[in-house]
């Protein structure tokens, strides 16, 4: 009677023993597969939503504006992932290109899911940090000159920014506050921030979470060409014309990235401009005058040679304003 109540003993325990892993295993497929179909979902929905940021980035453009702004909101707390590649020998890219990211907060498995496939962009100049992260972002454009148009500037941004009026030159002043955006504030005192959280820049004074310096080049209006110096400890970067906006709002590998891949358009841009010399030189046109300004911009630029070429284009194109045939729109 002993063993053979041990034997009934030993066959329930192995019997439960045997439901528990089935039940286990089964337990864990049937998670497995619920996981697998929401990660398909979510690559699925996150592709679209980078496609549609994507598509919303294409349609703006400044035309005749000097400036528009706009705005993008999310369900849930979102991320947007930006990388910038280089200039390259590659026909496939030969102005360098970005990728955009999406990742939005989920409940369920990883609280960040990221997807896989990213959307790349060849032709747009996007300057933002390298992850964007909120439920709304914020995007102005602003278009950038070498004497001529060159592209237009894309500024993205999910942070709040609050501007101290005192040292602003007033053209920067009415570029933001025409521009409407809910995320920049210019104020006369920083206690009209609002309870922390607002990113502080200041013009020709330190203290700010980001200083804008004067390079004082001659000819040119206050602030037109200077640096951008930011407490992060990413040091400081030198722009020109518009791309001061493009300093502020990205992060400097973004920002330095984009300004070589602007300096091979611009470079582009010039070979082409040198053509037309030649054409209209034939008609009776004297616009030679502007040949050398256009001979240095073919060679492109980067952030070391930036103000250079800038004040180059300024001269340049003084003289093509004034010649009987245009080389460029005025």
């Amino acid at each position: 009677m002993g063993i053979n109540k041990n034997k009934v003993g030993f066959e329930m325990s192995f019997s439960m023993i045997f439901s528990i892993i089935a039940g286990g295993i089964i337990l864990f497929l049937a998670i497995y597969a619920t996981t697998k179909f929401i990660s398909q979902g979510q690559e699925t929905t996150y592709v679209e939503a980078a496609k549609s940021i994507d598509n919303s980035l294409g349609d703006l453009v400044t035309g005749i504006a000097e400036g528009i702004s706009t705005k993008i909101s999310f369900r849930k707390e979102t991320r947007i992932l930006f990388d910038c590649s280089l200039p390259s020998e590659d026909v496939n890219s030969p102005f360098g290109k970005q990728t955009i990211g999406f990742s939005e907060e989920s409940g369920i498995g990883q609280r960040w899911y990221e997807s896989k496939t990213k959307i790349t962009r060849k032709n747009k100049y996007v300057f933002a940090n390298n992850t964007e992260q909120g439920k709304k972002m914020f995007i102005f454009i602003k278009p950038f000159y070498m004497g001529f148009k060159v592209d237009d500037l894309i500024i993205m941004s999910s942070n709040h920014y609050c501007f101290f009026r005192s040292g602003m030159p007033p053209n920067i002043i009415n570029d933001l506050e025409n521009l409407q955006m809910e995320n920049v504030k210019v104020v006369d005192d920083f206690g009209l921030c609002g309870n922390g959280g607002n990113i502080t820049v200041c013009f020709g004074s330190g203290g700010c979470d980001i200083n804008v310096h004067d390079g004082g080049c001659p000819g040119c209006d206050n602030y037109e060409v200077g640096s951008v110096e930011k407490n992060d400890g990413s040091g400081s970067v030198d722009y020109v014309g518009n791309l001061l906006y493009g300093a502020i709002f990205s992060s400097k590998d973004i920002y330095d990235c984009n300004v070589a891949r602007l300096g091979k358009k611009t470079s582009t841009l010039a070979e082409l401009y040198l053509g037309k010399i030649n054409q209209v030189s034939s008609k009776g046109c004297n616009s030679q005058q502007i040949e050398p300004g256009l001979l240095t911009l073919s060679g492109g630029f980067e952030e070391a040679t930036l103000t250079n070429r800038y004040l180059i284009a300024k001269s340049m194109n003084e003289k093509n304003d004034l010649a009987n045939c245009k080389i460029y729109p005025g």
